[in-house]
């Protein structure tokens, strides 16, 4: 037997069938390659490439036995058997073999070579240059943009006759989103930028290059009374290749099932292996209840608008969810992100928004431990309320779990702009925008810093970014205004946020901010109608009735604005765009012009009593009302605890001024402590910037606490560039208004 087997094996090394299967195995290899380039450019199906390796395969075994039963001779291709072995030229005909299997080989190497070093750069040069362009020139941090399967789920097309169903099939886009985020070992581009894709025909090399992803899923979605079609695919973005396709025609209850299967199926195709905790998240449903999951997708669909009435509408949906599921955790989850964005938008109180935001993140991780949705918004309701070393912890916790969750980071850079961590907070947000390149939020956070540190130019293009990546939200119009006016634009900032309001025309806070703008050019009629205009739209809101403070300020009717500002806070008026800094500001002022100090300090110890504290949490928004306080308490005769208020004021001004740029705070601090020369010196670096946000002539031309510089130069010449600067923009703003 052995003997053979020997003469067997000698048989098929005479014949040649070792070198044809070589050569059928490389020739096959190299066909494949080549293939992969021509497809997307002839359009070819997916099922093309399938059936040919499908032939080559097959045609593999038939080459062996070709090669077995025949031989080539100098008079052609014989049968084996027919063939004189003294004639045979199976020795001749095994070189030719070879020396094609080194032909092709060496064209496979020179492919590998282009492929390698000319392909790839050809495709991951423009990637990079767009996503450069995308996120204003922000460096990519390395541990995000490690090599790693990358994916963008783009809204899923509705193919239902009845267009209102757009919800349901963005929302299985973003269910599955959502389950596929939460893998750490793919990077998925956010909701926000492959959301900006629906209807465009853009081809998927170029959104792919847009959003720094390596492929993209996208689908269809059919409803027709409980019947369901879905479709999806995943491409390959640099070849257009179909890694993966599926077709579910289904009732609508097995649509959870559907939604697992193409997570899975996806997660398969991009070749990752799932550690236990990943697999565990993947194969978590959030509910099986289809009316629950109904009011939720209507939530988010409500939720990303991110509109004063939309948030509303959000709110509801949401509630509706978990009332339908109350072991819903990720709906409990964003009915806490909406509550956090009905409170920065106004469209809720601040302490009623900031108690409501922390129960519904506390049910969500009730549920779900590790929900890193609620753990952030947990945390930023915790920052929001001065619980500083609580808040880092809980947003570095829900950071680290699901690193894919832009919410964690956007807050978490807010907070660490809060702690003046400006390094940190810009890498935060830089992260953030390398997930979600077109992300609204992170733009306006961005926008938001460079204005703080002084860079206005940089400022405004970030928030003309923000209007770019979504110019139906009045976030980027708004911040632009806030720029402009910040850097003595007032008139611009006029108009911008005009174009705010008629984008989203019921927040009556927009409103109101115009009216302040006028009142910085000293136009006070047509401030007095824009603060009308707030309280058209909503009378109840609190800028609409602290508006009026502010105006009897500026008319230098101080009594009036101290009356008012009682009657408001003992109303429990909500602090919104500084209202609470402008009431305590009429009450200092009426107790300085009648000398009753004891009174005034008595009231406000009843409404801020924390103020009062030897050791008072410490809150951006009481800056003005710690400094108003010390100031009353000295001159009241209680040096030392004024004294310990003011030097902790002066402290933390100190360190926001090395932190962003010169303020007005730490002057105000200084001169309440009696430090002339300190505040005269830092009086000086603010009149080599002089603009910012300080509405002038009502918190800056008749403070109380600047009394002491009224005659010193550098005041005198401050006072006069805002005068004359208001003049200017007075004439500029009539030209804007005229071309309107």
């Amino acid at each position: 037997m052995a003997n053979d087997g020997t003469s067997f094996f000698a048989e098929l090394k005479r014949r040649n069938v070792y070198r044809v299967g070589i050569a059928y195995v490389v020739v096959a290899w190299l066909a494949l390659q080549a293939l992969d380039i021509i497809i997307p450019i002839i359009r070819a199906p997916e099922w093309f490439s399938q059936l040919v390796l499908i032939l080559i395969v097959i045609g593999l075994p038939f080459a062996l036995i070709f090669a077995w039963a025949y031989e080539m001779t100098p008079d052609g291709l014989k049968r084996e058997k027919d063939v004189d072995k003294t004639e045979s030229i199976t020795q001749e005909t095994g070189q030719r073999i070879n020396k094609i299997t080194t032909a092709v080989l060496a064209a496979a190497v020179g492919f590998l070579l282009i492929d390698k070093f000319l392909l790839d750069d050809t495709v991951e040069e423009p990637v990079a240059a767009t996503q450069a362009e995308v996120v204003d020139e922000v460096a990519i941090p390395t541990a995000v943009a490690e090599s790693m399967p990358s994916i963008a789920v783009l809204p899923f097309a509705n193919m239902s006759a009845d267009e209102s169903s757009t919800y349901f099939s963005d929302g299985l886009a973003d269910t599955l989103l959502h389950m596929l985020a939460q893998i750490r070992e793919i990077r998925v581009a956010a909701r926000t930028s492959s959301f900006q894709f629906r209807d465009q025909n853009t081809n998927i090399t170029e959104i792919a290059e847009k959003l720094g992803v390596g492929t993209i899923l996208e689908g269809s979605v059919q409803r027709a009374g409980n019947k369901i079609r879905v479709t999806a695919q995943l491409i390959e973005a640099d070849t257009g290749f179909h890694l993966w396709s599926g077709n579910y025609d289904r009732d609508m209850d097995d649509i959870f099932a559907i939604q697992d299967q193409i997570a899975n199926e996806v997660v398969a195709a991009l070749k990752v292996s799932l550690l236990g905790e990943s697999a565990e998240r993947l194969a978590h449903r959030e509910t099986e209840n289809l009316e629950a999951y109904t009011e939720f997708l209507l939530g988010i669909n409500s939720l990303a608008e991110s509109s004063f009435d939309s948030l509303l509408r959000a709110e509801q949906h949401f509630r509706d969810a978990v009332q339908l599921d109350p072991e819903y955790a990720l709906a409990w989850a964003r009915l806490a992100e909406t509550y956090m964005d009905m409170e920065g938008t106004g469209a809720g109180a601040f302490d009623e928004m900031i108690e409501a935001a922390r129960d519904a993140a506390s049910r969500a991780l009730n549920i779900d431990e590790n929900l890193a949705a609620a753990m952030a918004v947990l945390g930023f309701a915790e920052a929001s309320a001065g619980n500083r070393e609580m808040a880092e912890q809980l947003l570095l916790r829900a950071i680290a779990t699901e690193p894919n969750d832009v919410t964690a980071k956007l807050y978490y850079g807010g907070f660490l702009w809060s702690e003046l961590r400006t390094e940190e907070a810009f890498a935060q947000v830089d992260e953030v925008l390398v997930l979600d390149p077109l992300s609204r939020d992170a733009h306006d956070r961005r926008s938001f810093g460079l204005m703080v540190m002084g860079d206005f130019d940089g400022a405004i293009k970030a928030a003309q970014r923000t209007i770019e990546t979504n110019p139906n939200s009045p976030v980027g119009y708004y911040r632009e205004g806030a720029a402009e006016y910040a850097r003595g634009n007032w008139a611009a900032a006029i108009v911008k946020t005009m174009h705010a309001l008629d984008v989203d025309p019921s927040d009556p806070e927009l409103a109101m901010l115009i009216g302040d703008y006028y009142l910085a050019i000293e136009s006070p009629v047509d401030a007095k109608r824009w603060y009308d205009r707030a309280s058209e739209i909503d009378p109840d809101h609190a800028v609409s009735r602290t508006a009026p403070v502010n105006l009897h300020l500026y008319n230098n009717q101080i009594s009036l604005a101290a009356k008012l500002a009682r009657q408001l806070l003992d109303e429990d008026i909500e602090d919104r765009q500084g209202g609470h800094a402008m009431i305590v500001r009429a009450i200092w002022l009426d107790a300085k012009l009648t000398g009753n100090y004891d009174d005034a300090l008595n009231y406000l110890e009843g409404h801020f009593g924390y103020l009062f504290e030897d050791k008072p949490q410490w809150l951006r928004q009481d800056e003005y009302k710690r400094i108003a306080v010390g100031s009353m308490l000295i001159a009241n005769g209680d040096e030392d605890r004024g004294e310990a208020i003011l030097r902790e004021s002066l402290s933390r001004a100190d360190s926001e001024d090395d932190a962003y740029r010169p303020g007005l705070g730490a002057v105000r601090a200084s001169l309440s402590v009696g430090d002339h020369a300190g505040a005269l010196s830092r009086l000086r670096a603010f009149v080599d910037d002089p603009f910012s946000p300080e509405l002038w002539p009502v918190r800056f031309r008749n403070a109380p606490e600047f009394e002491a510089l009224r005659d010193e130069p550098d005041f005198v010449e401050l006072i006069k560039s805002f005068e004359e600067n208001a003049t200017k923009q007075r004439e500029i703003l009539a030209g804007l208004m005229s071309e309107q």
